[in-house]
């Protein structure tokens, strides 16, 4: 494509206290010398000095940047709706203030688009923090997400996705109406997005993360997979790619139930062999990741095991948990809620 042909991009950025990361995620945005190219920043009243490091940089960048201020702390969701109705660019690329673009992530993103209404990205395997949560953290999407390559998928993760501005009005945006919070409002769009356009998940499209610590990341890995369950209840359909696949779904349930069946040996020897064979269905079925992080860092192979077990032992609980909500109607996860999305005059 030639570059005084490629279509206009506004990067919409939801900012709230990211004073440690912002500075640098635009500017990793502007080092893909993409010709095009604006970034909407959208500040969710923080109460750190964000907005004027975002500032400054308007200063340096000039027109290339718009500023935005909420009227009240309202969540992702509304800030993205918000960056978007004083977007001008033919495509939308949405993009979380702790990631940073690498290179060629707008320039294979538009080359993606040529066959597709909107591209979601992944996380690349380096983590932009340290740690051992944080690398394996970094591992695992990456491998989950990438080992497909491009695939249809049915989630429009805005931490690093791009859409047409037409079809993101005509969809009428994010839904701000969600109350169950840790953005599902990704999984709501990419719902209504599939049913009518098409949607890529495109490895080649990349950025990297500023990844939680061990505390955080259990709770949010908990959380997120007890929604996840409410979801899947109503919906009753897994993920064609990432790491909420039917595969990885029973992974964790073996891993789980062998646990589980342990204190049962005491009964019958039995149950041990039963156990160990659960354990091995569980092992089977992240063979691959953990041949992925061998290849990468062999001296961190066993580290990444001993997370994934105690990982995934979290999301098994959470998916009980979530099941259990659902089945007792204490579930507030619904797909049938109207996105509260004002078209920009």
């Amino acid at each position: 494509m030639n570059m005084s042909n490629k279509p206009s991009i506004s990067v919409i950025i939801p900012s709230y206290n990211s004073r440690a990361t912002i500075k640098r995620c635009v500017e990793s945005v502007f080092a893909t010398e993409y010709p095009a190219l604006e970034v909407i920043i959208a500040d969710d009243v923080s109460t750190d000095d964000s907005p004027q490091i975002c500032e400054k940089m308007k200063e340096r960048f000039g027109e290339k940047i718009k500023t935005l201020t909420m009227p009240q702390n309202g969540g992702p969701a509304k800030a993205r709706n918000a960056g978007s109705r004083i977007a001008s660019g033919e495509y939308l690329f949405f993009l979380d203030s702790d990631t940073e673009m690498l290179p060629d992530c707008l320039d294979n993103f538009v080359q993606r688009m040529q066959e597709a209404d909107a591209v979601t990205g992944i996380y690349h395997y380096e983590s932009l923090n340290k740690g051992w949560a944080e690398e394996y953290k970094g591992y695992l999407n990456y491998y989950f997400f990438a080992r497909s390559g491009v695939l249809e998928y049915e989630v429009f993760d805005s931490s690093r996705a791009g859409i047409k501005a037409e079809v993101f009005r005509e969809l009428g945006g994010f839904n701000e109406t969600l109350g169950w919070g840790m953005d599902y409002e990704n999984e709501e769009l990419g719902y209504r997005l599939h049913q009518k356009y098409r949607n890529l998940l495109d490895p080649s499209v990349a950025v990297k993360h500023t990844f939680p610590g061990m505390k955080k990341l259990t709770a949010v890995y908990f959380n997120r997979v007890a929604l996840w369950m409410e979801i899947f209840v109503k919906r009753r359909k897994f993920e064609s790619g990432g790491v909420t696949t039917a595969e990885t779904g029973l992974s964790s349930v073996a891993l789980l139930l062998s646990i589980v069946l342990l204190p049962a040996v005491l009964f019958s020897p039995w149950v041990l062999l039963l156990s160990f064979g659960l354990f091995a269905v569980y092992f089977y079925g992240y063979r691959g990741f953990f041949r992925f992080v061998l290849e990468k860092d062999s001296s961190f192979a066993p580290v990444a095991i001993l997370l994934n077990i105690y990982f995934t032992l979290v999301i098994a609980c959470g998916a009980s948990w979530g099941l259990f909500r659902a089945i007792t109607g204490m579930s507030e996860a619904s797909l049938d809620e109207k996105p509260q999305f004002e078209q920009r005059s």
